[in-house]
């Protein structure tokens, strides 16, 4: 019965999509308010139908109903019901279900909240993100049906992906990755509307740009979960490995970032918009390559770990979204030609194009090595792989361009800069990005490429500093405010600039915190029996016992666990594991992770022999690891500041 509930939402979200699109097509031409009304409430059904179905799959998650194949593959009677829950996303099928959800529900905020404004915009709008939907219903109803029914009906499931179900993180970090994804979809449809309507101004660059801003927070967020997650659970002391996965939530993000950049420019003049056009319909085509990658088995990474002929849909969906935004680019290419004059040699729009540049070559280099291995094959049969290394060598030269754009591109004036003005907002800064370097060296930090980061860090940080600390004490003249005071009020008149220099502090923040914890990271493996210790970097590590017992919360999940008396600037009793989960061919590692401000201690229980009670243990110690998250905090602080509606802007729509 769910699963026919289930099902039957879909298909009439497919048949209702279909009709939303049709409806805000022939309302957009015609002009029929009613038309797009009706096109309009459409799009809000699909939201409710697809909340019933991920409803109906919640459900039967939750009651173990392994008629569902889904469910049987993703769940046990023994789950948790948290991990039952989140098991809705923990898979193919169910996954594409809250996609659907999220993407529906992006598309009636966005149409209810400008029900009774741009009404030339909208409906085009509206019939774009319309057929996005259907084709996401369309899949659910064909390749990735997630309520095919089984007989006969097993007692008992597969479980859920061990992965999945070994940290509480999956609960976040999936959800805001897709909240990213699908909200997306929005600047990409409000673009095809104004492509179509040939309404390419100022007001549309404002409306993409604020709507590109609040996914890309979430995006943001989701990438940092990722991170944070792949650190407290898979075990190896890192936290980015270029996985193909980790690259195909950057790419998006990168081109995004470009795009907020170059809009600012854009909104200006009439420059960069068939670029800023190319940015948001590239962003919305890598969401959807991104899923293609992680969701048709095409790579094998981590993450993964279905498979299914999903994968020709989605490639499907990439070339026609390529071709929609190519086509329409061409299109109106007349009217997206520049007419003011070129940017100044030395101006922040200068610097604007070039951070735009290097972002483009960073998400080329990426795509270029995460999609390379695949080509490879295809072409002559052999498989490769682009490793880390790669990355990190081919993308090191861009980070470095872009942390000093991060200081420079803000504190230059728009328009053309004189020496006086360069003199005056740059030596002192470069000063302290020289005793940022020299502190570094003194204090130890190895390597080259550290060094560059934390003077570059400080070179950027403070010339963003001494920006805000300028415009602060002009108010505090003109005022007699406190210098606080005046920085605020600086600050919350123009939320927009002052926001993005705290997105800029906290991208700072965590280069120096990826960099410092790259070079510094020290490790050594060690092998105890019960009563022995090892030491490293002032950590001493003593084994008491080894201790092999069922979970309490899943009695089919065997923990092995090293219980360690930890001594040193952080001390306590901790217990790395390993947990043996019957649907995983390998043990599931679960280290421990103790973290202070400066550094983390963190261990891996990686084997042990249960005759002896002996274990081998990796040890990390990490400096700085706390700061990548913190960095990233500070990053989603910043861009929610800059989109907070001011007193005078919530005024004005009050009034308005």
């Amino acid at each position: 019965m769910l699963a026919g509930i289930g099902h039957g939402a879909v298909v009439i979200g497919l048949t209702v999509s279909l009709f939303a699109a049709a409806a805000s097509v022939l309302a957009a031409r015609s002009g029929d308010i009613g038309l797009a009304t009706a096109g309009r409430r459409a799009v809000y059904v699909t939201c409710g139908l697809s909340a019933i179905a991920c409803g109906v799959m919640v459900v039967a998650l939750l009651g173990h109903d392994f008629s569902i194949l889904y469910v049987a593959r993703n769940n046990a009677t023994t789950t948790p019901p948290f991990y039952s829950f989140i098991s809705l996303w923990a898979a193919l099928e169910g996954s594409i279900l809250f996609w659907t959800l999220l993407l529906t529900g992006w598309s009636s905020l966005l149409l209810y909240r400008y029900r009774s404004a741009h009404p030339a915009l909208m409906p085009w709008a509206a019939a774009g993100l319309a057929v996005v939907a259907a084709f996401f219903f369309a899949v659910m109803t064909w390749a990735g049906d997630p309520f095919v029914s089984v007989t006969p009906v097993s007692a008992e499931g597969n479980g859920p992906n061990a992965l999945l179900q070994n940290h509480p993180f999956m609960g976040l970090h999936p959800p805001l990755l897709y909240l990213g994804y699908t909200g997306l979809a929005i600047p990409f449809a409000l673009t095809v509307a104004a492509l179509v309507t040939r309404r390419l101004d100022a007001q549309w660059l404002t409306l993409v740009r604020r709507w590109t801003l609040v996914p890309w927070i979430f995006l943001t967020a989701g990438i940092v979960a990722g991170a944070w997650w792949s650190y407290e659970v898979l075990g190896w002391g890192g936290y980015w490995a270029w996985d193909p996965v980790e690259n195909a939530a950057l790419l998006p993000w990168l081109t995004a970032t470009a795009f907020i950049h170059s809009a600012m420019v854009a909104e200006r003049g009439r420059s960069l918009r068939t670029w800023t056009v190319i940015l948001v319909t590239t962003t919305f085509v890598l969401t959807l390559l991104g899923t293609f990658l992680t969701r048709s088995g095409v790579i094998e990474s981590v993450h993964s770990f279905t498979q299914s002929a999903i994968g020709a849909w989605f490639l499907a969906g990439v070339l026609a979204a390529l071709m929609v935004g190519a086509g329409l680019v061409v299109w109106r290419v007349g009217d997206l030609a520049g007419t003011g004059p070129p940017p100044a040699l030395v101006s922040r729009e200068s610097a604007f194009l070039l951070n735009n540049l290097l972002f483009a070559g960073l998400a080329f280099a990426v795509l270029f090595g995460t999609l390379y291995p695949l080509v490879a094959e295809a072409l002559s049969g052999e498989r490769l792989s682009v490793g880390a290394p790669w990355f990190d060598r081919v993308s090191a030269p861009f980070f470095a361009a872009l942390l000093f754009l991060a200081g420079v591109g803000p504190a230059l004036p728009w328009g053309a800069a004189s020496w006086r003005t360069l003199r005056d907002r740059f030596v002192i800064p470069a000063l302290v990005g020289l005793a940022f370097t020299t502190l570094g060296a003194v204090a130890g930090l190895r390597g080259a490429a550290a060094l560059l980061t934390l003077g570059l860090a400080g070179f950027s940080g403070a010339a963003l500093l001494r920006e805000v600390v300028r415009a602060a004490r002009g108010r505090g003249r003109s005022s007699g405010e406190g210098w606080i005071r005046a920085a605020w009020g600086v600050a919350t008149r123009n939320r927009r600039r002052y926001g993005g220099y705290l997105a800029h502090l906290g991208v700072l923040v965590a280069a120096v915190a990826v960099a410092v914890s790259a070079s510094g990271s020290i490790q050594a493996t060690a092998v105890l029996t019960p009563g022995q210790s090892a030491s490293l970097a002032g950590y001493t590590v003593t084994h008491r016992q080894l201790v092999r017992e069922p979970l309490a919360a899943d009695p089919r999940v065997f923990e092995t666990r090293a219980e360690l008396d930890v001594s040193g600037p952080q001390a306590g009793m901790v217990r790395p594991a390993l947990r043996d989960y019957p649907n995983s061919v390998a043990a599931i590692a679960t280290p421990t992770v103790m973290t202070s401000v400066g550094e983390d201690f963190y261990l891996t229980l990686l084997a042990y022999d249960p005759d002896t009670g002996a274990v081998t243990l990796r040890l990390f110690v990490n400096p700085l690891v706390a700061w990548i998250w913190v960095g990233g905090a500070v990053v989603v602080l910043g861009a929610g500041f800059a989109i907070w509606p001011g007193r005078r802007a919530a005024a004005t729509r009050t009034g308005s």
